[in-house]
């Protein structure tokens, strides 16, 4: 009985299983696949057309939800590193590190340079 209980306390719950990390990994990645095509949209031809704004509202909602999601998975992988020492999520890492890179450079105007 007691067995049964430590198995149960010790098998990870929420953000710290493997395959919610895995999913969100996944998700992000292709989010910023998604955000890398339709970044046109705020580029040099994309500033120069009528609807501007609309495009940058729409690049912005896809650059948040990417955001989102590769923090998440980043959260999760390093929750399930405390639990049983997985190496460091570098590829999540780099998926939030090179999308908060995008937002700051639409934010300061640089992406329609």
């Amino acid at each position: 009985m007691a067995g049964s209980r430590q198995r149960e306390t010790s098998s990870p719950l929420g953000l710290a299983r493997a395959d919610v990390g895995s999913a969100l990994s996944i998700a992000g990645g292709l989010s910023f696949l998604f955000l890398c095509m339709i970044l046109p949209l705020v580029g040099k031809a994309g500033a120069q057309t009528p609807h501007y704004t609309k495009n940058f509202i729409a690049f912005l909602m896809v650059l948040l939800v990417t955001l989102a999601l590769s923090g998440l998975a980043v959260k999760s992988k390093l929750e399930r590193r405390k639990v049983d020492g997985s190496p460091f999520p570098r590829f999540s890492a780099a998926i939030f590190g090179a999308t908060a890179f995008l937002l700051i450079a639409l934010v300061l105007g640089l992406l329609k340079i």
